[in-house]
């Protein structure tokens, strides 16, 4: 298995980059010994109807405001003199 010090990461690390993602194991040094392995992650996958439970919460537990949108900017404009 190849080994990379930390001066040669710096000046290829996006050929490392491919190499992992790849799939070779790509393992950096620092003073001949082994620090850190280079790996790819796999994404995490949210479920929509947990997001979307999620949103719905959100939206219900904070409280409402009785102003329009137009009414909000119109009080805005007010304020900044424009």
């Amino acid at each position: 298995m190849p080994r990379y010090g930390v001066a040669t990461t710096k000046d290829n690390l996006s050929k490392l980059i491919d190499k992992a993602l790849a799939g070779e194991e790509v393992i950096i040094t620092r003073h001949g010994k082994p620090m850190v392995r280079l790996s790819t992650v796999q994404p995490s996958r949210i479920d929509r109807g947990t997001m979307m439970e999620w949103l719905r919460e959100r939206r219900e537990s904070r409280p409402a405001i009785a102003i329009t949108g137009l009414e909000l900017k119109r009080l805005d404009q007010e304020e900044s003199g424009h």
